[in-house]
């Protein structure tokens, strides 16, 4: 009795977490959501096993650090010098304990057979968890969710800035390089002159102008988690004197955008005529 009187409110408000975790599925980074879609398609299949791997990529490592430490994320405010009591910890690990049953299909079983009331909860809990992480894995493709397409970069006044730390840049540039023959099989990809371009993988000290350090070195590692904002800018739009002529796409949509320009300003009743008029002192 006692038991089921402290098992089941446990039950009850690890449920309610759950219920609040599922519509947060739309809210995953696409970059993070990639991860367990990789995996699915590398397994070829959605039976049991490869469904507890990705439960394991997103619940274990990615929602359990913040159900246990909500504090460590910035998901709750406490006032300055504060912290959590060692109950509410005790507490969140219960729940977060409960969760990760439920995410794995683990029963308690053995030592913990005092448990089997509540694996009836673990095991709907689990269906529950598997749509989730199906879901998770649905998908749409940057273009769609960012709603672009092969021409908006050459329409968009501001180019857009990334966030990134020197770390990042090192270990992407490595991954690149290591990779280039999976992500680009094609030799005339122009990923692979803009590899050429950037060289061989730089050192941290060189991205931020230091002095070369130690290997070991501690503040080697503070440097790499600098984090720099970088404008993205198509290399091949820029002309230059290995890239005299533009695509002929781009030089389409920047005289339309020119044409609309002298529309909005110019009368006439037709293009031919518009074009033909003489501009104004004002204009």
């Amino acid at each position: 009795m006692l038991i089921s009187c402290s098992v089941f409110p446990v039950c009850y408000t690890s449920l309610s977490f759950f219920l609040f975790l599922l519509p947060g599925v739309a809210f995953f980074p696409p970059r993070f959501q990639a991860a367990p879609v990789s995996l699915l398609i590398f397994r070829c299949s959605l039976i049991s096993a490869n469904i507890k791997i990705v439960g394991n990529l997103l619940y274990y490592r990615y929602m359990n650090p913040a159900i246990v430490a909500p504090d460590a994320f910035d998901i709750i405010e406490i006032s300055a010098g504060g912290q959590l009591t060692t109950e509410q910890r005790r507490n969140l690990g219960s729940v977060a304990k409960m969760l990760q049953h439920a995410a794995s299909n683990k029963m308690f079983l053995g030592d913990n057979a005092h448990l089997n009331p509540i694996n009836e909860y673990l095991s709907s809990s689990n269906q529950k968890f598997r749509r989730f992480f199906l879901a998770a894995c649905d998908v749409h493709s940057l273009e769609e969710k960012f709603n672009v397409d092969q021409y908006s970069d050459l329409v968009t006044v501001t180019k857009p800035v990334i966030y990134i730390s020197i770390g990042e840049i090192i270990n992407t540039h490595t991954l690149l390089l290591d990779h280039q023959d999976a992500i680009a099989p094609e030799h005339n990809d122009p990923i692979h002159e803009l590899l050429e371009d950037l060289g061989e993988v730089p050192t941290v000290e060189s991205l931020i102008g230091e002095n070369p350090l130690p290997p070991d070195d501690p503040n080697k590692d503070l440097m790499g988690k600098t984090e720099v904002s970088l404008t993205l800018t198509n290399k091949f739009d820029v002309p230059g004197e290995a890239n005299t002529e533009m695509d002929a796409k781009t030089l389409l949509l920047n005289t339309k955008r020119l044409i609309v320009d002298v529309i909005r300003f110019q009368p006439g009743e037709t293009l031919t005529e518009i074009l033909d008029s003489t501009a104004s002192p004002e204009q």
